[in-house]
């Protein structure tokens, strides 16, 4: 397998695809970065106001359920479109990256093999694998680093240091373990999606083609690596989203009318949002298609068994290659 090849043939498919950044890569990060960027300034502010930095009589939570309680008695009348939108927004959330996902492997895998699909033909197909693929996600979401991550900051502010001490070699072997899961059920999203294997079936096999085909390690540590640099810029584009909407609306609070400054704020933040959603929507589809025309690959070549014997031909006589070399 020609590594460079494929990463190539890859960059150069996802450019000439834009429409599967926009529709499977742009929208699906817009969803999960928003979340992202919720889940990371809930994490920080309950971590602040815990009674590891502050003095704060009430978790931030109860700050929080406090506030909505506030703004729905002032506000009764955005209250309903506000919960309408939330409902929608969090449908989406939960069921559309997977869609996305089935979608662009089911597109590109087709295009590889000559067919002609586009987005449409695409989610189409990808339809048919949701459901298994999104229990698959469910399950192996547990192991997820950032999962595991959230659980680590639950146990630090609720439980405490000593506590926490005590749980991190745990922690740290739930970690190991999820990184080797990632990389054993690497091909179990394309046996889902390609061949409509059931979930646990799909582990099976993908386990199995990670463990043959070891010397395609380069090839995933490659994909990993950029996969790592894709979470990492994302987190940062996390903290830095909120930074920069605190910091400009209280500047321009202290030098202007503090309106101006949430509305200047907000479009700054939204439009990093925006910025933040389509580059990690276009290292997403590279990612996808990097790894479809790996598995596509890897798939093709035929297991010989230990009990086959390889024959050659030299004219009309067949030469056993192990009688060839040892003689009569």
């Amino acid at each position: 397998m020609n590594y460079r090849q494929i990463i190539a043939e890859s960059w150069k498919y996802t450019q000439s695809n834009k429409s599967l950044i926009i529709w499977f890569g742009f929208v699906s990060c817009l969803l999960t970065t928003t979340v992202g960027i919720g889940y990371i300034a809930y994490q920080f502010f309950a971590l602040k106001n815990s009674y590891l930095f502050s003095k704060e009589e009430h978790s931030f939570l109860s700050q929080v359920v406090t506030f909505i309680m506030d703004f729905i008695k002032t506000h009764l009348t955005l209250t309903v479109p506000l919960v309408v939108f939330a409902v929608i927004f969090a449908i989406m959330y939960f069921l559309y990256p997977t869609l996305a996902k089935a979608g662009a492997i089911q597109t590109i895998a087709r295009n590889r093999n000559g067919q002609k699909a586009g987005v449409g033909k695409g989610l189409r197909h990808g339809m048919m694998s949701f459901l298994p693929l999104l229990e698959y996600h469910i399950l192996i979401k547990t192991f997820g680093f950032f999962s595991i991550l959230i659980e680590m900051s639950f146990v630090l502010r609720n439980l405490g240091p000593v506590i926490f001490k005590i749980l991190l070699p745990l922690f740290i072997l739930l970690i190991i373990i999820g990184f080797i899961l990632t990389l054993l059920f690497t091909y179990a999203d394309f046996y889902i999606v390609i061949d409509n294997e059931p979930v646990f079936q799909a582990m099976k096999k993908s386990a199995k083609q990670v463990i043959m085909h070891w010397k395609h390690t380069f090839l995933i540590t490659i994909l990993m690596i950029l996969i790592g640099v894709r979470i990492v810029i994302q987190v940062v584009i996390v903290f830095l989203i909120p930074a920069l909407i605190v910091l400009i609306t209280g500047y321009l609070a202290t030098v202007t009318l503090p309106v101006t400054g949430v509305i200047v704020g907000g479009i700054v933040g939204l439009v990093a949002l925006i910025l933040a959603a389509y580059l990690n929507g276009i290292v997403e589809i590279f990612s996808y298609t990097v790894w479809t025309f790996t598995f596509l690959d890897i798939t093709q070549e035929k297991e010989v068994s230990a009990r086959e014997v390889v024959k050659e031909a030299v004219g009309e006589e067949i030469i056993h290659p192990l009688h060839n070399n040892l003689g009569p």
